[in-house]
């Protein structure tokens, strides 16, 4: 037969068959799908770094010029304005805004931090100043000439720009480092999600956590992303030796910054934070390590770079420890020794509610709004639906497991307290359960980018009954959120007012269910939180300038006698907030905020140290007139972190301070001033020059 004419066997066609999802009620009887979709904008499948694409750089770039115009500008976010209303000077009650108002419980800003930064730039940046405290405090807390300042990127703007473009610097700093820093985080834990990293971190900077601490954690944050984004390149980056030498200083820099923050109450739980992602994406990722000489070559140039600015910070750090020693030997804040326990001052949802509440309305048990700040969260209903993707597939995502366990370990803190010995072991003996909650947030924002990817990848196609099943229990939480609020508040809500806040948030929290399939969801989800944060970018003013400060008639007038007359020790009788404004103007001041206390000077005021436990602490000090004809001085603490000192304004002890400057805040009476005469006479205000120096 010919081949020609030969039968052609015809194979048989198979036809894909149509996956059957059987409608049962029981949850066992799951037909569980794993699908893999891509991820919505396009990330990149398999392993990969940060793809630095033309919008990567367009958004980095947009970012960082936005800093830099700002900071030119003199724009910040500072509620400097106050000034305006806490003691008139008959200027502008705006002078320094351009839109909104100061807030008044911004008192750390405009009362404390930015008057210590004024004081030093004024003296010239030394690391001893009295007025801010004892020992070197200006190395903890302000700009100095230094070289430990090259871990202080905040301070870096006060030695080449003029001293408003400075401060803008230093506040616009925390919110540039959120938005980029994170940013990149985001890129690598998401495989180049760019739509699920810039909103991480617009999540992270317009939380209230970030907004109503005015930067909050944000440098801390920045700083351990950009401390991992650097460790994943020095174990999987592919660069030559310049590269690894780059990323090596890098990582070791950051690390020292890290440290150089100095609060342990977020540099603690953050730091395991990122600890315990750096560990998961290593065991996600094993498989790239190869451990050819190229991997040793990067590693060693990291641990060469990190040792050789670990010596060089050991050396400079021999300045500061004593700094440290005393903050740590002080009654306040002392050294922390926390079980945990404690709770929240709110609570873990209370974010979801937070339209409800305002600056002026808040529940009585709070000391004030800030009592609000954290993020929100969506961990509950996560972690059940990661655990029932386990349950099913028998597949664990080492990244959202061991951040979500971490999660569940920082409530546990929180809420029930750790043992003694654990506590203080892993140093959360040193983070405060009220502090605590902050970098909590910071990890459950980070968990809700990373399993936004991950459910983009793997999703459970499962019978109507179980999604229903799902559907309710995401409902019930939102409920029992609703439920705890209405307690927590203290009547302050009513619960008609929560029906809208619970319809929203069960929306978010079904969008988020594993077994729920959504179009469009990371767009629906990002939108709808950027929308419900939004509020919380009006909470601060934009300023700009110092006007209030700088152009005020007390600071003029101080500054003014000062250059006459230097080096002249001052003190204000009365009035806290005189005492912050006239430390601004860069004078020896014994009252005003003090983070250490000032030996020599206590010495002379309290020879035997008997009240040594009163002004041992971060406190702002109070001085008022106390004349019994001996000379006394009462030394008497009024709250944790605040002191007053009684004494007569005439007595020896100035003398031999050489105090030569009094302020009162009211028109004194001759015997408190019968050593002295008037110089300045500002309304209610009177400056007087001691006489009998």
């Amino acid at each position: 037969m010919s081949k020609f004419n030969k039968k052609r066997t015809t194979p048989p066609v198979t036809r894909p068959k149509p996956a059957v999802t059987t409608v049962d009620q029981s949850v066992s009887e799951i037909q569980a799908v794993e699908r893999s979709e891509p991820l919505t904008d396009s990330a990149e499948p398999g392993f990969t770094l940060i793809r630095f694409d033309r919008r990567t750089k367009w958004y980095m770039g947009i970012v960082t010029g936005l800093f830099l115009l700002l900071s030119l500008l003199k724009i910040h976010t500072l509620s400097v304005a106050m000034w305006n209303q806490l003691i008139p000077d008959g200027s502008d009650a705006r002078r320094g805004l351009l839109r909104g108002q100061p807030q008044a419980i911004r008192m750390d800003d405009y009362a404390v931090w930015v008057p210590n930064t004024l004081s030093n730039s004024n003296k010239g940046f030394p690391v001893v100043n009295e007025a801010l405290g004892g020992e070197k405090i200006a190395l903890l807390n302000s700009p100095a000439y230094h070289p430990l300042m090259l871990f202080k990127p905040l301070m870096w703007g006060h030695f080449f720009l003029g001293q408003e473009q400075a401060v803008a610097w230093q506040v616009n700093f925390n919110y540039f480092t959120v938005l980029l820093l994170p940013f990149l985080l985001f890129m690598l834990l998401t495989g180049n999600n760019f739509v699920l990293s810039v909103f991480g971190s617009l999540w992270l900077w317009m939380s209230s956590a970030s907004q109503m601490w005015n930067g909050g954690c944000d440098m801390a944050v920045g700083l351990f992303s950009l401390l991992f984004v650097s460790g994943v390149y020095i174990l999987f980056g592919k660069q030559g030796l310049v590269g690894k030498i780059g990323w090596g200083l890098l990582f070791g820099w950051s690390l020292l910054c890290s440290l150089m923050l100095v609060y342990p109450p977020f540099q603690v739980p953050l730091g395991y934070t990122f600890l315990i992602l750096f560990v998961a994406y290593c065991l996600q990722h094993r498989d790239q390590f190869r451990f050819d000489a190229d991997q040793w070559t990067a590693i060693g140039v990291g641990a060469g770079t990190l040792a050789l600015l670990g010596a060089l910070f050991v050396l400079w750090y021999g300045d500061l420890k004593p700094t440290v020693d005393a903050m740590v030997n002080t009654v306040y804040p002392g050294r922390r020794s926390e079980s945990g326990g404690t709770g929240f001052i709110a609570n873990w949802y209370s974010e979801y509610y937070s339209w409800l509440i305002s600056p002026q309305r808040y529940p009585k048990s709070w000391l004030n709004i800030c009592e609000l700040s954290h993020y929100l969260t969506f961990t509950p209903v996560i972690a059940a639906s990661l655990l029932v993707y386990f349950v099913v597939k028998r597949k664990v995502d080492w990244m959202l497991a061991l951040l979500a366990i971490w999660i569940l370990a920082q409530v546990v803190w929180i809420e029930y307290g750790w043992p003694k010995w654990l506590a203080e072991s892993t140093l959360m003996s040193m983070s405060p359960t009220r502090r605590t909650q902050v970098p909590l947030g910071v990890s459950g924002v980070i968990l809700t980018i990373i399993y936004l990817a991950y459910i983009n990848r793997h999703q459970l196609v499962t019978s109507l009954g179980a999604k229903v099943l799902a559907i309710a229990g995401a409902f019930g939480f939102v409920l029992y959120t609703a439920y705890v609020n209405l307690n927590d508040t203290e009547g302050l809500f009513r619960s008609y007012q929560l029906f809208l806040p619970v319809l929203f948030f069960t929306f978010l929290n079904v969008l988020l269910l594993i077994n729920i399939q959504v179009k469009y969801r990371t767009v629906l989800f990002a939108g709808a939180v950027v929308l419900y944060l939004l509020p919380n970018l009006g909470f601060n003013p934009i300023a700009v300038g110092l006007a209030p400060i700088t152009q005020h008639t007390i600071y003029k007038t101080v500054q003014e006698i000062d250059r006459k007359d230097p080096g002249k020790r001052w003190a204000v009788f009365g009035s806290q907030y005189i005492s912050y404004l006239v430390t601004a103007t860069g004078v020896d001041l014994l009252s005003g905020v003090k983070t250490l206390p000032v030996r020599p000077i206590m010495r002379v005021l309290d020879p035997t140290a008997k009240r040594d436990s009163a002004y041992n602490r971060y406190a702002h000090t109070v001085y008022q007139t106390y004349i019994d004809g001996r000379d006394s001085v009462i030394i008497q603490q009024s709250f944790e972190d605040a002191y007053t000192v009684a004494m007569d304004p005439c007595s020896p002890r100035f003398k031999q301070l050489k105090v030569k400057y009094l302020i009162f805040d009211r028109e004194p009476q001759p015997v408190e001033v019968r050593c002295a005469k008037l110089v300045s006479n500002m309304g209610s205000i009177k400056i007087y020059e001691r006489t009998d120096e």
